[in-house]
């Protein structure tokens, strides 16, 4: 299996505090032929960069967008970045998306690995706990206190699924066109890409366990609580 080889793109802009654990979360896993893809939008603060730079492991490739400051709200600058990452950077045949401030529990990769290669599945989704800050788990979620997860298969992911529980096969990702990065998706760019699998027939697959597999941290100034709260993705008044 570790033949087949998987590819996460980290999303990152300007939290160097939570960039070093979606990092090491990423390198831990029991996985062995992995590539992890740090997309930085050009973060101002240079602690982000110090933080990448401190890694030496072969695995890790990242580059910055340089993107103007006039430009950032042009597009949906994750969904920019994802696709960037994946056609430009990414050798895998699997992808998995991952935002700065979340991270993977260790059996992550391996246990979605095992599932859509057992089953030829192209697109798959795993339990995803909600949590706080502190890393404690947290309420919000659908199936029970702090975690969301669906154990039927979905035939539509969007506005159920968050990308960092979800994985695609690099096909999949080029049958429709990779992420939808238009403005209007700031605040839900998975869901659009979603959107496009479910229009091209893809299903999404839950693995066979409900034992989260990943965290999703909301917190204050997150791109989805500046648009719950009348902001721009960046934080501005909107």
């Amino acid at each position: 299996m570790s033949r087949i080889k998987a590819s996460v793109v980290i999303t990152s802009y300007n939290k160097p505090e939570y960039l070093k654990r979606a990092i090491e979360s990423c390198l831990i896993q029991d996985y062995a032929n992995l590539e992890i893809i740090i997309a930085d939008d050009n973060s101002p603060n240079p602690d982000v960069w110090n933080v990448i730079n401190s890694y030496s492991d072969q695995r890790i490739i990242s580059f910055n967008s340089f993107v103007k400051d006039e430009d950032r709200l042009k597009t949906a600058r994750y969904a920019t970045q994802i696709n960037i990452a994946v056609r430009e950077y990414s050798t895998g045949e699997y992808l998995f998306y991952l935002a700065d401030d979340d991270y993977f529990y260790p059996k992550m990769i391996t246990k979605m690995m095992e599932y859509a290669l057992k089953f030829n599945y192209d697109v798959c989704f795993c339990a995803q706990h909600i949590v706080d800050t502190s890393g404690n788990i947290d309420g919000g979620g659908i199936e029970g206190r702090g975690v969301r997860f669906f154990s039927t298969i979905l035939t539509r992911g969007a506005d159920k699924l968050d990308h960092n529980q979800v994985m695609t096969s690099k096909k999949a990702f080029y049958d429709v066109g990779g992420w939808n990065d238009e403005s209007w998706c700031w605040s839900g760019a998975d869901a659009a890409f979603y959107d496009r699998l479910e229009k091209a027939g893809y299903l999404f697959y839950p693995i066979d366990t409900n034992e989260p597999l990943q965290a999703k941290m909301y917190r204050e100034n997150s791109v989805q609580w500046n648009m719950t709260n009348g902001l721009s993705p960046t934080g501005e008044q909107s």
